[in-house]
């Protein structure tokens, strides 16, 4: 800055003097390339430079580009996951809209369910009742028809169980004996003495049996199907059957007492008909110890004898199919023998009990003293020591003779009722739908 223009003359020739130097030493060194060494020189520069931006515009490209891929990834990774929350979205709503439609369609199902069952409760209980009053009516018939069949027998046989002399010493000394005296002193009217008591028992005494021993076995079968095994190995008949006679014994006994001093008062009578010998036991002995007497031991009789019956027409009825299967009569007949083995001494000793102190002719028999029989085993005690074990099993066989026939008829006729009565309740209930 402080040179003159001279030096600063001389300082750009020594420049240019050095530049040409230089310039020829290149082109000493490269030949004939050397003159355009400056613009080479140059040009490489620039393209040095020009390398460098483009190299900065492709990394600023290549980040850019990078930076949009990243970007477009994220967005389209965005937009999977919103197509897959809109998928599970409406996954979701298919998944409620299939749940509410189930649960529309549970409920219609649940409620034709529950209608279905209540229509089969209702026909249930129709169908119940109908078998009510199916049991009740064929028993009643059954009572009938085997109390006027067998009622000659059953006068006979009370006639021997409430003689108390023994043998040859007695009235009657044996069935044929007092048939033919019966016949003899009192005509043949005399064998169907005690007849309307007897169907006043009998008639309620069948239905009420056999309709408690129906709606028994049906409590069976709904604890059986409520808890399954719950009833095996249980005698359901035999039970069944105690429970019914208990039930039937209790509600008609009156009409048992009444029959038995009828059938039991000889000639001449004491008691006319029903209503007078009622008010007279009434008037005798009361309600309780008149109307009911021996009731203890009737049921200490019924229970094992209506157990028996029934428990054994069940058995034969299951374990011989081909004796007993459809032949209702001889099932009845063998249930009856049974049942009279195994309960006729009970018998004697209720007898004995119906007829203690009351009046009777003397001669068919001594009286039946009130004082020996105040209980069962003063009654069992008096027997066994006056009689033998022999008076324990009089009349037995006209007691045979009327209560296996009796039972025969009673099963084959209630039987037959029922199939009858059924078949005409079922064509009662087709006929408003035709």
């Amino acid at each position: 800055r402080g040179a003159t223009p001279t030096r600063r003359r001389d300082a750009r020739s020594n420049v240019g003097v050095r530049t040409r130097r230089r310039g020829a030493r290149m082109r000493a060194a490269f030949g004939d390339g050397a003159p355009g060494f400056k613009f080479q020189f140059h040009a490489r520069g620039k393209r040095r430079e020009t390398t460098t931006r483009a190299t900065r515009a492709l990394a600023a490209a290549t980040l850019a580009a990078t930076v949009t891929t990243a970007t477009m990834s994220r967005a389209s990774a965005r937009g999977a996951e919103a197509s897959t929350s809109a998928k599970r979205r409406e996954g979701t709503r298919e998944e409620a809209r299939a749940r509410a439609a189930s649960g529309t369609t549970a409920t219609t199902t649940r409620d034709a369910t529950r209608g279905r069952t209540r229509s089969a409760r209702d026909a249930s209980e129709d169908a119940r009742t109908t078998a009510v009053w199916v049991t009740t009516t064929a028993g009643a018939l059954a009572g009938a028809t085997a109390r006027v069949c067998v009622a000659p027998l059953d006068v006979i046989k009370i006639r021997l169980q409430v003689q108390v002399e023994r043998g040859a010493s007695g009235k009657y000394r044996g069935l044929a004996d007092a048939t033919r005296t019966i016949l003899r002193e009192e005509g043949a009217r005399a064998m169907w003495a005690g007849t309307v008591p007897a169907l006043l028992l009998w008639v309620p005494y069948t239905a009420i049996q056999f309709t408690v021993l129906n709606k028994f076995k049906e409590a069976a079968r709904e604890r059986e199907r409520a808890k399954p095994g719950s009833t095996a190995g249980l005698p359901v008949s035999f039970i069944g059957g105690a429970a019914a006679g208990s039930v039937a014994t209790v509600a008609t006994y009156p009409f048992d007492v009444i029959r038995t001093l009828l059938a039991s008062q000889g000639h001449p009578k004491v008691y006319n008909n029903v209503f007078d010998a009622a008010l007279g036991v009434v008037r005798e002995r009361g309600v309780a110890k008149g109307l009911y007497a021996g009731v203890s031991v009737t049921l200490a009789e019924i229970v094992p004898a209506s157990a028996v019956q029934f428990g054994s027409y069940a058995a034969l009825k299951s374990n011989l199919p081909e004796v007993f299967g459809e032949n209702d009569f001889a099932c009845g007949f063998a249930a009856g023998t049974i049942a009279r083995l195994v309960i006729h001494p009970l018998d004697v000793v209720k007898k004995r009990f119906q007829v203690a102190g009351f009046s009777r002719s003397l001669a068919y028999g001594q009286r039946v003293d009130a004082g020996a029989y105040k209980s069962f085993f003063a009654a069992v005690r008096t027997i066994a020591r006056s009689e033998g074990v022999g008076g324990f099993y009089k009349g037995l066989m006209p007691s045979l003779i009327k209560s296996a026939p009796a039972s025969a008829i009673t099963f084959s006729v209630f039987e037959a009722a029922r199939r009858l009565l059924e078949r005409a309740a079922d064509d009662d209930d087709e006929a408003p739908r035709r």
